[in-house]
């Protein structure tokens, strides 16, 4: 008995025990990543999700380019700095008015109590460091102060009470190199202040602790904060919110399109409940591993459900075909196995071996991406040769009734429109075999050209 033949037997033979141990396997794995996430302290055996959006983490921590740059880091006392910009664009001075200036002075000082203690040391404070923050009561005029000196104090010492007051500020700021372009713009009408953090991974609770200070002021300035440190936090934050809409959207559009091809509700759900199955184990596989979800990882679920469905149209649309002439679906599905089983385990071992050439790359993210995509493509194989038989044997007898007994002409007529433009396609390629090659072969001399 051919291996298809052999696994399809199983799986006719025991649809519900499949679908049990199935179901079973995915719970326990999901048990297993997220039981750890929620309670880490029940389970400190067990490795959680943990979420990774650290571009620096592209590289091996090892790798050279990253040594130096921490080194220089540390040589020049540099923190990772949020970047919070004010503008105001009703005023002909642009922030250089005593109301605007007022709310950047009580934004800085608000910003200096934005420290912690630490988790690893009590005795150590995190968050905002004071002393290195730039905006304009915090640094330093440089003025001349007689012949053969220099005078030296506070840009803003405080808030000024006149609008020429609050000129001088923009004309001592832009009379300093370092300032002008820097906190002050190049146009003279906005400020941006530079926060610097102990730590990176601050970034979204400091900016969300400014951005509530923010909501309390009144007027007409815009605040932005910005930086590199937010936008690194703030995907962190947002890409599980996008994971759960672009992985059940791209299952949607999958649906339908199966559902138009054929018309057949209930041979479109395993397909449907299988895409989440190997989701769910391929991720979940990936968080027991201790692996973190990167940028790259992030995206396993929007490559796994397409593949899956890939192996699950060739079954059913084989058994579509085969079960109005066979009319019995055991049969039906023992030849539809053992015609495809080669056929499907080839096309996943290829496809297998192409993302899991991407372990040979020196990118750590990348690795994990490429090996546990691969095991996800294998996963659907294994299913889709167990778990699809097993459904279509749970099928109500009456569900496939309307399959048997169709005449080609009747099949071909619901097609429709997508019936004959293939049948179109393939007598033009048939009579006109050259102009297809020529096509090919140019676009190929393109390619290379670009």
């Amino acid at each position: 008995m051919s291996p298809g033949r052999a696994i399809a037997r199983v799986s006719i033979k025991h649809p519900i025990r499949v679908t049990v141990i199935m179901l079973s396997l995915t719970l326990i794995l999901a048990l297993l990543a997220g039981l750890p996430t929620l309670w880490p302290d029940t389970f400190p055996m067990l490795h959680g999700v943990t979420v990774d959006t650290d571009p620096e983490n592209m590289l091996p921590k090892g790798e050279p380019a990253r040594l130096f740059h921490d080194r220089m880091k540390e040589v020049f006392s540099l923190n990772d700095m949020i970047v919070l910009g004010v503008v105001n664009d009703e005023d002909e001075q642009g922030v250089f008015n005593p109301e605007s200036l007022e709310k950047i002075h009580q934004l800085t000082e608000y910003a200096k109590t934005l420290r912690w203690p630490s988790e690893e040391d009590p005795d150590e404070k995190v968050g905002v460091v004071v002393n290195d923050l730039i905006a304009p009561s915090t640094v330093d005029n440089i003025k001349q102060g007689g012949l053969g000196q220099v005078r030296f104090e506070w840009l803003m010492k405080k808030p000024p009470r006149t609008r020429e007051e609050a000129l001088a500020v923009r004309n001592d700021a832009r009379n300093i190199p370092f300032l002008n372009g820097t906190l002050v713009s190049e146009d003279g009408m906005a400020v941006a202040l530079y926060i610097p953090l102990t730590s990176k991974d601050l970034s979204y609770k400091v900016s969300r602790k400014l951005k509530e200070k923010i909501a309390e002021l009144d007027g007409p300035e815009r605040f932005l904060v910005t930086g590199l440190p937010v936008a690194e936090d703030t995907f962190g934050v947002q890409m599980f919110k996008q994971m759960a809409i672009s992985a059940p959207l791209a299952m949607l559009v999958i649906f339908v399109m199966m559902w138009f091809f054929f018309r057949k509700v209930m041979l479109t759900l395993p397909s449907v409940l299988l895409a989440i199955v190997c989701a769910v184990q391929t991720m979940s596989l990936l968080a027991i591993s201790g692996s973190t979800i990167h940028i790259m990882s992030s995206m396993i679920p929007i490559f796994i459900v397409p593949i899956q469905v890939l192996d699950d149209i060739h079954v059913i649309s084989e058994f579509f075909d085969r079960y109005r002439h066979v009319g019995d679906r055991r049969e039906t599905l023992m030849e539809v196995m053992e015609t495809l089983f080669w056929p499907l385990l080839f096309t996943s071992l290829t496809t297998t071996a192409g993302f899991a050439s991407l372990a040979l790359t020196p990118i750590p993210p990348v690795q994990v991406f490429g090996i546990f995509v691969s095991i996800g493509v294998m996963l659907a194989w294994v299913w889709t040769l167990t778990f699809i038989p097993a459904a279509i044997m749970l099928f109500p007898e009456r569900w496939l009734e309307g399959l048997a007994g169709k005449r080609e002409s009747e099949v071909d007529a619901r097609r429709g429109l997508l019936s004959r433009a293939l049948h179109s396609v393939g007598r033009g390629t048939h009579r006109r075999p050259w102009v297809v090659v020529t096509v090919m072969v140019v676009l190929i001399i393109v390619a290379v050209y670009g």
